[in-house]
């Protein structure tokens, strides 16, 4: 037990027992908070509008990297628990209620423990505050256990260590243990609310028919029994629940009828419910105007309003539950260290799509979408060619802004540079000729070819990864009997940590030989080196990285799998897990090392072109080996525009992500890029 904690509680008598029934919290004139909720409507509606906001918010799972590098995490154990806390709960149904719970009673609960039945292997109960019979155990700062009643028929009560709860709760002076219900500061405006609907009901119900009353003449002689029928003639027949209620009645000699007008502003009846609504929304911090709004509101304003709701009333809602959940549930399900949930607010205030639309593609001076994901945005099956398309007529095809519709005054397009569709212009010069041949026209050049150093930088690298990953998996692959993972992965592998590793130990290497490339490309061709933006291309290399690391282990792990089935001939160089790892570290670790620095060198050409180089750039595709592929040797010497693709489809050579696996092992093929004179 904490210090602090072992003191507070030596100082209170042996066994205190802090009570707080249900029945205890009371709100108006004896009504419990489930009264009030379910009889007054502008406390329902502010509190049902906080929690459908706050619950409609995805709650993100991401898993910290670095500091400048997150993951999201859909399929860990966090994710899957949020999105089905139990069996009758949904994501949004668990933070809705929480958050209903929080604003009636200042305090909200979560029961949290092991489930058997359930996809993430635990479960999320949230408590009712007003189950709650009693807190054991306080020092004043905490309690100790929990103890409820489910029903108010039950039997007895259900008693939970605090250890197993997430606990959320407001502030209560002078009690950091407890909470106060907002609904308390309501106290007295919900009091006037209630006094003024008893004396409408009242009117109502009391009230003739006739609204007005009959006078009579002075002087005229009526006798008691003539002054009763009437009386009785207008109840029977005028008043309420009479046969001609709401007709007009025949009224003796001299009598006239005194209509008497109703005002509600006389009573303040409307200036009340106003009242009524601004103090329970102020109770919780909202602007009433984004609940109710005014006939004075205009499209701006409804729209500041509507931002600062979640800027500024709702964060603080976002941030108690994210930090509770981050602090508390996490280390109990055994969640990562690094794992951390967050509200995706960004949902909310980035505006309609087409002003994200404008801000990005000004932000990054071209498009920011690839086809696939504009795909995948409308629901669309992928295609294979997803890749970005960058028009020539955009920022680097001469206009001043990505979202100019024109050319700039006077700008002219060179006979070498592509038109509509692929085709060039038809003007019959030498180097539109050439062009329409394949040829390059001449100008200042730059290749991506590898450096040495990062050829052997990549090899190590691998060899000391393999050299790990022996170590490991030998030492489990003896159990071949054990169960298969989820997927049909044998026990003694494991491809998520060993894809995650291999990526990592690669990332250093690829950025450090990537940005060499680049910087040497750009002073062959004549530009600055200092231009170019690195971190700019963290991310997709990083996504690289990966992929060739699930690449090179599934051959991985093909090898050992067909070594384990005694699939490979004895007298074969891999036939023996050991022997896989042999090969791996000697010959395979090479050549992927060579084929891994050759496309990192040759996307890096590419990208430092395309950032720094005018539009007006071309790229080649060269062979430098001396048997390569017949589909590569028919491509030797193609050039294309910067932002085009060559005939297979590939931005350069090694592009993983239009070419299969076995177009991009052990290719030696370098691209050029030629600045036209």
């Amino acid at each position: 037990m904490p210090l602090l904690a072992s003191i507070l509680r030596s100082m209170l008598p042996s066994g205190t027992r802090v009570v707080v029934s249900g029945a205890a919290v009371r709100g108006v004139m004896g009504k419990s908070v489930e009264d009030l909720y379910a009889e007054q409507p502008h406390l329902r509606t502010v509190v049902d509008f906080i929690a459908q906001n706050v619950a409609g918010l995805p709650l993100k799972c991401y898993i910290r990297r670095s500091d400048s590098d997150r993951e999201r995490d859909t399929t860990g154990t966090l994710p899957l628990l949020l999105r089905n806390p139990n069996p009758v709960m949904t994501g949004y149904d668990l933070i809705y209620q929480t958050l209903m719970e929080w604003c009636l009673y200042g305090r909200a609960t979560w029961l949290v423990g092991r489930s058997s039945s359930s996809e993430s292997g635990w479960e999320i109960r949230l408590i009712p505050t007003a189950w709650i019979t009693s807190k054991d155990g306080s020092d004043g700062f905490s309690y100790d256990q929990l103890s409820f009643r489910p029903t108010d028929g039950a039997a007895s009560t259900v008693s939970v260590p605090t250890s197993q709860c997430v606990m959320f709760c407001s502030y209560k002076p002078g009690e950091p243990a407890n909470a106060l219900s907002p609904v308390e500061s309501l106290r007295q405006t919900l009091a006037e609310q209630m006094e003024a609907q008893e004396f409408r009901r009242g009117v109502w119900a009391n009230a003739a028919r006739i609204t007005g009353y009959v006078a009579r003449p002075a002087g005229v002689d009526w006798t008691d029994a003539g002054a009763k029928r009437f009386r009785e003639d207008i109840k029977n027949n005028w008043g309420r629940g009479g046969s001609r209620s709401g007709g007009t009645p025949v009224l003796e000699d001299g009598m006239t009828y005194q209509p008497v007008e109703y005002n509600a502003r006389e009573k303040d009846w409307a200036a009340g419910v106003q009242l009524s609504r601004e103090d329970v929304a102020a109770a919780y911090h909202i602007n009433p105007s984004v609940i109710w709004p005014g006939s004075g509101q205009t499209y701006a304003s409804a729209k500041d309003n509507a931002r600062s709701l979640y800027a500024d009333t709702l964060m603080p809602l976002l941030t108690m539950i994210a930090q509770r959940v981050n602090k508390d549930l996490l280390p109990m399900i055994g969640a990562p260290a690094a794992e951390y949930v967050e509200f995706d607010i960004r949902a909310k205030l980035q505006g309609s799509f087409e002003e994200q639309a404008s801000a990005l593609q000004s932000a990054v001076g071209g498009p920011w979408m690839s086809r696939e994901e504009a795909r995948g945005l409308m629901n669309m099956p992928a295609e294979p060619a997803g890749d970005l398309i960058v028009p020539l007529n955009v920022l680097v095809g001469g206009l001043a802004s990505p979202n100019d519709t024109a050319p700039k005054s006077g700008y002219v397009m060179e006979p070498w540079q592509p038109a509509e569709k692929g085709h060039y212009p038809a003007c019959g010069c030498p180097s539109c000729a050439s062009l329409k041949s394949g040829e390059a026209p001449d100008g200042l050049k730059a290749s991506g070819h590898p450096a040495d150093e990062d050829v052997s930088a990549y090899e190590s690298a691998l060899r000391a990864f393999y050299r790990r990953q022996r170590k490991s998996v030998l030492s489990r692959i003896g159990a071949k009997s054990a169960p298969a993972r989820k997927g049909g992965e044998p026990a003694w592998w494991d491809a998520e940590r060993w894809d995650r590793e291999l990526a990592e130990d690669l990332m250093d290497s690829i950025m450090a030989g990537s940005e060499r490339a680049a910087k040497s490309a750009l002073e062959a061709l004549g530009i600055d080196p200092a231009l170019y933006d690195v971190p700019r291309t963290r991310n997709f290399l990083l996504a690289l990285a990966r992929s060739r690391a699930a690449q090179i282990n599934a051959v991985t792990l093909a090898q050992l799998e067909a070594a384990v089935d005694g699939e490979v001939g004895e007298d074969a160089e891999g036939s023996t897990p050991e022997g896989v790892f042999d090969k791996a570290e000697g010959s395979r670790a090479a050549q992927q090392a060579q084929s891994l620095a050759t496309a990192i060198a040759g996307w890096s050409v590419l990208e430092a072109s395309r950032q720094c180089a005018p539009s007006t750039a071309m790229k080649t595709w060269n062979t430098t080996s001396s048997s390569p592929r017949a589909s590569h040797r028919r491509m030797d010497g193609e050039t294309v525009p910067i932002d085009s693709k060559f005939s297979n489809g590939a931005d350069w050579p090694g592009d993983s992500t239009a070419l299969p696996v076995e177009d991009v092992a052990n290719c030696r093929c370098e691209v050029t890029v030629t600045i036209p004179d």
